[in-house]
Order: structure tokens, then C-alpha cells, then sequence
């Protein structure tokens, strides 16, 4: 331990540079030295600013050695502010006199150390001691699965965070020096794949000592256990069919044959599904057509911590598949308070183990846009660039589902929603048939593009991805290219197709020109 400043202030100078009046507390005294009034050196710890943390300094301690001692004065210290304070006697004047001073925590793990060898003067004197953070060292073993290419070790220890990022290959060992010293220190773990997608998440604590070496060790059973949903040789995937009679109006493979079957990958950015129109003031946009849907959302659930915040690397739990009564893209964001610290990532996987635990469920105003879909299915747009393009993984029943992501809580473009339902705005639209949806929507023999109008545009208060259709006839189609000209055809009844209910289509704006 190197030795630290000492600072001697002599008891002739005013009182007020030296602190000369009695200490908030004594110190146990050597007993030939009880009932004299004779005054002690007035030790002083300075800790390090911005590092005084209460349970990093549950207990101060000093103690001062000389060779005339036959053993050392030792005692308590007083924390005030950011200062350590005794008053110390029984020690004799003379040279070499060692001066340590030592912090532990509530579980006596030393976190704050000074020493000093100095001479003591008579009459006593003040001596200042400069605190230093102490620092141990951290042993990981990490025997993880071949499809982890890099290792993330993430390091919080009070007001100090330390990251380190590893490339990994099967067995890992590493060594990590300069690690704060004190109880459950957390360390984070995150495996990465050569894709960067997380396929390992864990959160350990670790007890770091200046004079021991900490060890961690995550055997491959362990990872095992915190592979996400991203990892698909450790978890099954459940069966989406987005095209049976039961899921689809616009789109039936007992109408249209060549739909992609059960379980097979959609692409969503072919002109079947993805398609041009007209904004409300002739903008040229581009939207997905996710076939048709209820205003009433289905209910999503998000596993949060006691503050309320998402759990970081938890997957959403859904408990509907397309095809099911009461499915829909759309979906309300039930909060799932989880009280454990020590909570398992994905541990809860369905909606019956969150009722078997009995866990608080609070339903939100927050909807989001996940389109259940097989694994490989892709959707390349999104009117928000921060949105994620790539598939993200949910758990339905303890098996993997992916989801294409569009609207959500962190996006641009926002879900208008109330009083339990989607606010769908209106969207001026003509079949293919003149008749009905089982066509699809009536495209411009040259442009291969639609002439409906969408009433709002991504981010405008009212927006949704979810329109009420207003049906034209064929007749007019090329008179409707705006919110203006749609209004002035529709002042004409004959010009509109009746529907013998309201129709809703789920279509989100990704592209507007």
C-alpha cells in the first residue's frame, strides 16, 4: 500500500485550523489514559469526492503501531460528510509512527484504505489521511455454445462501470483487474452471435476483495438456460398460417392457391402485399396490406421491474395466433410487475404461467403493431428508420413466435387509441372485383398502383395503421387521387359501393414521397 499524505498541524496554531475542540464521539482509550484530559492527535480520512456511498462505508476503522506499543491503538472513526474523524491517543512521541485507516461494508469487505509513516510531535497534532478506492481482481470461466462469437462482461460496482467485449470460442477464461472492491458487485453477461443478435443474457453478483481473487463460472447448461428466443437450436417455434379461411379475407389460400402455406416464409415486400397510394394531399406512399382486422387490440404481455421499466432481454408474451377469435396485429401492452431481483430471463413464457404465479398485470394505453408471421418472413419498410426491420421473437405458450415490428411506444408514427379501442381514420379505397376484398384492391393497369387515399400520414395526430374503408366503384377510380377529390365523389351515392358492414384494413405507412 503506498503511502499517503500527512498533514501535521501543531496545537499552538488558532483552534479554528485545528479542529481543537471534542470530537462527536471517543474512541476506545488505552486504559492508563482513562479520566486525563490530555488531548489526542486528531486523525482525519478524506475520502475521494463523488465516491461516498453509505453502504460502502458501513464501518471506518483506524489503528496506529509504533515500536514502543506492545500493541496497537485501535478505534472507530466518525463519517461526517465526506470525512472520517477520532480523536486518538496513547500514542507516544517519536518517529515511525504507522497510521492506517480502513473502510469496510456491511459484510466487513475493506472498500477505502490509507497509510502513513510519520514522526508524532509534543504537543499532539492534526494528521490528514487521503482515502483510496481499493481494487480486486475477477476470475471468468465461460464455457458457452459455439454459436456465441463474443462475450460482453459489463461491470457496476457503486459509481464505476467497467466493459469489456471478448471474442469467444467454446472455453473462455479471463482475468479482469482494477474491479472495485465491495459486496455483489453486478456483473452483466451478453453472448452475441456472429449476426449480433443476443442469444445469451445473465446478471450475476460477485463479492470483490482487495486481497482475494472473485471467480464466476457459466458452464454451457447454465447458458443454456438463458439462450433467448433468438437461439433457435435450444427453443421450438410454433406454427403462424396468416392465410387460412380463419385469418385472412383478403388473402385465402382456399382462393388463392399460391399463398405461401402453414408455417412458410412470407415475403411481404412483393406486390401482392406492398403497395402504392396517394397521401391526403396526392403524396405518393407506400403501405403493407396485413388483411383485414377488428378495432379491438389483442392484449401483449411485457414483463417490468418494481419501477415500472421493461425488463431488458425478457421477450413480449402473446397468447393469439392468426386464425384465432379475438386475434389482431394490433396489440394492447399489459405490464407484468416482477418483484424478483433475482428473476430468470424467460423464465415466463405464457400467459399460464403469469396467471399460475399470480403476478400483477396492469393493462396500458400503449398499442403495437407486431404482425405475427413464420420465421424468414420479411418486411423490408418502415416509416421510422429507429424501428427494427429485422424479425424480433416473442414467446407464445413456452414456444418462439416471430413478429415483424412497425408502430410502437418508441416510434414516430404512434397508434391513436381510447377507450379500448384503435381510433381507425378513414381510407378511400376500390376493389379489384368492384364487389368485394377477395380480389384485393383495384391497381392502375400502368402504374401497378393503387388509387386509394389514406386520410393521415405517419405522425399526424389521429394516424393509425388500421383505416375504416370507404369504398368507391370502379367507375371513378380515375378521378380519386387526394382527400379533396375522394370528398367530391363521394358526394354522389351512386359512386359508392355499399358494404354490408364496416370494413377495416390493417395497412401501415412505411414510404411517403
Amino acid at each position: 500500500m503506498r503511502l499517503l499524505r500527512a498533514v501535521y498541524l501543531l496545537c499552538w496554531l488558532p483552534c479554528g485550523l485545528l479542529s481543537c475542540g471534542k470530537p462527536e464521539r471517543d474512541n476506545p482509550l488505552d486504559p492508563r489514559f482513562i479520566g486525563r484530559e490530555e488531548p489526542g492527535i486528531q486523525l482525519v480520512a478524506v475520502f475521494p469526492a463523488g465516491q461516498l456511498q453509505g453502504e460502502l462505508m458501513a464501518r471506518i476503522r483506524f489503528e496506529v503501531r509504533a515500536p514502543e506499543l506492545s500493541a496497537p491503538v485501535q478505534g472507530d472513526m466518525n463519517l461526517v460528510g465526506g470525512q472520517a474523524r477520532a480523536e486518538v491517543r496513547g500514542v507516544p512521541a517519536g518517529p515511525g509512527r504507522i497510521f492506517r485507516v480502513e473502510a469496510f461494508d456491511a459484510n466487513l469487505i475493506r472498500t477505502f484504505a490509507a497509510t502513513d509513516t510519520l514522526a508524532v510531535e509534543d504537543p499532539p497534532q492534526q494528521v490528514l489521511l487521503e482515502m483510496g478506492r481499493l481494487r480486486g481482481s475477477l476470475e471468468l470461466s465461460a464455457q458457452l455454445p459455439p454459436e456465441i462469437v463474443a462475450l460482453e462482461v459489463l461491470i457496476i460496482a457503486g459509481g464505476d462501470t467497467l466493459r469489456h467485449t471478448y471474442e469467444v470460442e467454446g472455453l473462455r477464461e479471463e482475468r479482469i483487474e482494477g474491479i472495485p472492491t465491495g459486496t455483489g458487485i453486478r456483473v452483466e453477461l451478453t453472448g452475441r452471435d456472429a449476426q449480433q443478435q443476443v442469444l445469451l443474457q445473465r446478471e450475476l453478483g460477485a463479492d470483490v476483495r482487495d486481497d482475494l481473487i472473485a471467480h464466476l463460472a457459466v458452464g454451457a447448461e447454465v447458458g443454456a438456460l438463458q439462450i433467448t428466443a433468438r437461439f433457435p437450436p435450444y427453443v421450438a417455434r410454433v406454427v403462424v398460417d396468416r392465410f387460412s379461411d380463419a385469418a385472412g379475407l383478403f388473402f385465402r389460400r382456399s382462393e388463392t392457391p399460391e399463398l405461401p402455406g402453414p408455417d412458410q416464409p412470407i415475403d411481404f415486400d412483393g406486390p401482392l402485399f406492398l403497395q402504392r397510394g396517394f397521401g391526403p394531399n396526392g403524396e405518393t406512399l407506400w403501405y403493407y396490406n396485413f388483411d383485414a382486422r377488428s378495432t379491438a387490440p389483442a392484449p401483449v404481455y411485457v414483463l417490468v421491474d418494481r419501477i415500472g421499466q421493461p425488463i431488458s432481454g425478457q421477450l413480449p408474451i402473446f397468447d393469439l395466433l392468426p386464425g384465432d377469435p379475438g386475434y389482431s396485429d394490433l396489440w394492447q401492452i399489459h405490464n407484468v410487475r416482477i418483484l424478483q431481483r433475482d428473476y430468470l430471463l424467460n423464465s415466463l413464457s405464457s400467459l399460464q404461467a403469469l396467471s399460475d404465479g399470480g403476478y400483477e398485470i396492469t393493462p396500458t394505453d400503449q398499442v403495437m403493431h407486431c404482425v405475427l408471421a413464420p420465421s424468414g418472413s420479411k418486411a423490408a419498410l418502415r416509416f421510422d428508420a429507429a424501428t427494427p426491420a429485422a424479425a424480433q421473437q416473442g414467446w407464445y405458450r413456452d414456444l418462439v413466435v416471430d413478429y415483424l415490428l412497425f408502430e410502437n411506444p418508441n416510434s414516430i408514427a404512434q397508434v391513436d387509441f381510447g377507450a379500448g379501442k384503435v381510433n381507425a381514420p378513414e381510407m378511400f379505397a376500390f376493389f379489384e372485383n368492384d364487389l368485394d376484398p377477395s380480389d384485393g384492391f383495384a391497381l392502375d393497369p400502368l402504374g401497378a398502383g393503387t388509387h386509394n387515399v389514406a386520410t393521415r400520414l405517419p405522425g399526424q395526430e389521429g394516424y393509425a395503421p388500421l383505416w375504416v374503408l370507404t369504398v368507391f366503384k370502379l367507375a371513378v377510380f380515375d378521378r380519386v387521387q387526394s382527400v379533396a377529390s375522394a370528398l367530391d365523389q363521394s358526394r354522389d351515392e351512386e359512386s359508392l359501393l355499399n358494404l354490408p358492414e364496416l370494413l377495416y384494413v390493417d395497412a401501415p405507412i412505411v414510404k411517403v414521397e
